[in-house]
């Protein structure tokens, strides 16, 4: 995704985004699958391969699992899936998101940072959400597509989670910046709500918790990192966990 005015001088500034939980409260792949779901129902086949490989999720990791959660888009061609990434971003913007933290991107824009959106989803529609809200650079997990998707489509590039989010963003991190170094990014700010994206957080300057994971909280609490708690549209884990269950059945609604 091309920058608005081009790679600013590194005093400038990064604002660091993650996507799921942190902009919008839920998993946006489970959205998607729910957005497909309702308007082709067939392809809720998808679970009948999906649930024998659960048992192997440890050994797959998230990469493997995404892999084989995503045959549910299975035999789409790229033009039909860019277009439902389109509609999908037109159906949950802006009401599925945190107003919260989208004035906080409107904040992080007025500032002069380069605006940066990282998300493990699949850029289908971490791209069109990122035009949305009009950040310079996104990056999300692409996926393969030759011709049409694969029944287990490979992750160009690998999953963009951890570590690998540093990966995919080095061309636009400051010329000769290594994160290894330990040196954290001058008058830049990183938002998260989970400890997979330590590493993001850690090369920023300042860093942002948005209704974090247990381990994420223990860490953001030593480092006096920020805290954002907006109201979430589920009370507590469980109605959270039926939510999600009905979002990959494809028969949730907002």
């Amino acid at each position: 995704m091309p920058p608005r005015s081009g790679t600013p001088e590194p005093a400038t500034g990064y604002a660091l985004f993650d996507l799921d939980q942190t902009l919008i409260p839920w998993d946006t792949q489970l959205l998607f699958c729910n957005f497909v779901l309702k308007r082709m129902p067939w392809r809720r086949f998808y679970l009948l391969i999906l649930i024998p490989f659960l048992p192997l999720t440890k050994i797959l990791g998230a990469g493997g699992m995404k892999r084989v959660f995503l045959n549910y888009l299975w035999g789409m061609d790229r033009a039909t899936l860019e277009q439902l990434g389109e509609e999908f971003v037109e159906e949950i913007f802006p009401a599925a998101f945190y107003p919260e933290m989208l004035e906080v991107v409107k904040r992080e824009q007025a500032s002069g940072r380069l605006m940066v959106l990282s998300s493990a989803s699949p850029d289908i529609w971490v791209k069109p959400i990122a035009r949305k809200l009009g950040f310079d650079h996104c990056f999300g997990t692409e996926l393969e597509i030759d011709g049409r998707v694969k029944l287990f489509p490979d992750l160009h590039g690998g999953n963009n989670k951890g570590a690998n989010k540093l990966v995919k963003m080095r061309a636009i991190l400051p010329r000769g910046y290594d994160p290894a170094a330990g040196q954290a990014l001058p008058n830049s700010h990183g938002f998260s709500d989970s400890h997979a994206d330590l590493p993001m957080l850690c090369i920023c300057e300042n860093a942002s918790m948005v209704n974090p994971t247990d381990k994420l909280h223990q860490v953001g609490k030593q480092r006096h990192w920020e805290l954002h708690t907006p109201p979430r549209p589920t009370r507590g884990k469980r109605q959270f966990a039926i939510a999600c269950l009905r979002q990959a059945l494809g028969i949730y609604s907002a």
